[in-house]
């Protein structure tokens, strides 16, 4: 019966080490998806102005593009 318990809580145990390593990544994974971007220049970006796409470092959001945000999500 005693060796039943030791199972029974070291199973446990392992279930949440297990869930919270799992929680550990996806935050990770999140960060990494969030991070922004490197600017590649594209046809907008004229006469040494950068046109910064949503995403990119130098973005800055503005009205529209937060109403573009919430349509897409």
């Amino acid at each position: 019966m005693k060796l039943i318990k030791t199972i029974a809580a070291s199973l446990l145990v392992f279930s949440l080490i297990t869930t919270v390593a799992v929680a550990q990544q996806k935050k990770t994974e999140q960060k990494k998806e969030n991070a922004l971007k490197e600017h590649k220049c594209t046809a907008a970006c004229k006469d040494g102005k950068h046109a910064y796409a949503h995403g990119e470092k130098g973005h800055t959001c503005t009205a529209a593009c937060k109403k573009m945000k919430t349509k897409a999500a």
